[in-house]
């Protein structure tokens, strides 16, 4: 034995230590204490290739987190956006993260923050149902389903 005056109670005692760390570590996951709320992605027509997705996320933490990406299948590239008005023409800009405020509910909706697909890879129908899938500041994930919808005319100013 490596370390005799430990015995082999020590010996177990400290792997259960080590097991109960890991498992603490693993529940303190931002994926476990988020929700996504009515995620959705807007229909285009089958010629257009980007689109957008939006959706509510609720940080249930008591400290500031962030998504830093997105993924899904059916795109070749997923970036976060906002828009932002300049010299009175709305644009576009990508963004690093999307700041989760704790305990608090951030909205990714038309006209402000939301996540863009380029490069669809199939045409999306009203009614789909496509696998999104967030990553947090930590490196955890959480995968939604979002329902394509037709949101003509809902741009906010």
């Amino acid at each position: 034995m490596i370390f005799p005056s430990i015995g082999r109670t020590g010996i177990w005692a400290g792997a259960l230590l080590s097991c109960l760390c890991v498992t603490t570590a693993a529940a303190q996951r931002v994926a476990d204490h988020v929700a996504i709320n009515d995620p959705y992605i807007r229909a285009v027509p089958p010629v257009v290739k980007t689109t957008a997705a939006f959706m509510q996320i609720q940080n249930g933490t008591d400290s500031e987190r962030f998504v830093v990406d997105a993924a899904t299948p059916v795109a070749a590239a997923v970036e976060l956006h906002m828009h932002v008005h300049d010299d009175g023409v709305m644009r576009m800009r990508r963004i690093p993260h999307i700041h989760l405020p704790p305990q608090r509910t951030t909205s990714l909706e038309p006209g402000g923050l939301h996540i863009m697909l380029f490069n669809l890879q199939r045409n999306l129908q009203p009614g789909d149902q496509i696998p999104l899938t967030l990553e947090f500041d930590d490196g955890s994930t959480k995968t939604v389903t979002a329902v394509v919808r037709d949101v003509q005319g809902m741009m906010k100013p």
